[in-house]
């Protein structure tokens, strides 16, 4: 059962983009950039030195290792870039009115699908070739992040930090210059969580990488599955609400 909003998208006869419902709380918001610094030091730590979510990173190395003719370290790279796109792409799509009415919540879908691709990698073994682990986390950690784009009002990134590390300095700024604004604050509090759960998430897969091999992606997935436990809930409340507010 779609909400209301999800219905009148697909009412939309036009192939915009509409949002869809998706979780715009601070719980939530914790939980998937915890996962998202995870997922960094993972695959950069376990697997090639190459970022997951962090397509900063990779364009950085790659310039770098071209620059010194490394051709080997500057084209591992370059998967990781284009199957963060291809998800960013994918995500887009199911936003489309024809692709919600066969997955009217699509940021739940990608949720989902971002936890099953994570335990299921969990399992291959230590012979099994880095580059398509790699390119299947950015694939889903692009999904996310492409679906999961509102922290309360305000727009924030699930999978990358500088943008959130930004808002939180100008947030903090506005609520204290030239004198306190309670609202402002409350927008630095927000990400300078964000910003903390990221980094803890980061010290978390350093600390277990090593130890764990992939069965490490067993914490990811399991804040994801919070999440998302999070999400179907307030969705399927929500869904309630609106019908009793109809037949009211």
């Amino acid at each position: 059962m779609a909400t209301e909003a999800e219905n009148s998208s697909i009412e939309n006869s036009g192939q915009t983009p509409v949002q869809a419902y998706s979780d715009n709380s601070i719980e939530v918001a914790a939980l998937l950039t915890l996962s998202g610094g995870f997922l960094d030091v993972f695959t950069y730590v376990g697997h090639g030195g190459v970022f997951a979510n962090s397509m900063t990173g990779n364009i950085v190395f790659l310039g770098m290792y071209t620059a010194m003719g490394d051709w080997r370290r500057a084209l591992q790279h370059i998967p990781p870039i284009a199957a963060f796109l291809v998800g960013v792409f994918i995500a887009y799509r199911m936003h489309l009115p024809s692709v919600l009415k066969y997955l009217p919540k699509p940021a739940l879908t990608c949720l989902g699908f971002e936890i099953i691709v994570l335990i299921a990698c969990s399992f291959l073994s230590d012979s099994f070739p880095d580059i398509p682990l790699v390119l299947a986390i950015s694939l889903v950690a692009a999904m996310q992040n492409s679906s999961f784009t509102k922290l309360e009002e305000w727009t924030y990134n699930s999978v990358m930090t500088t943008g959130n590390l930004r808002r939180f300095a100008e947030a903090f700024f506005r609520g204290t210059m030239p004198a306190r604004n309670p609202v402002a604050l409350r927008e630095a509090r927000m990400f300078g969580l964000v910003c903390i759960c990221f980094l803890a998430g980061a010290i978390l897969a350093a600390l277990t990488t090593k130890q764990l091999h992939d069965y490490a992606l067993f914490i990811p997935a399991g804040t994801l599955l919070i999440a998302f436990i999070i999400c179907w809930r307030r969705q399927k409340a929500k869904i309630l609400y609106l019908r009793i507010k109809k037949h009211d």
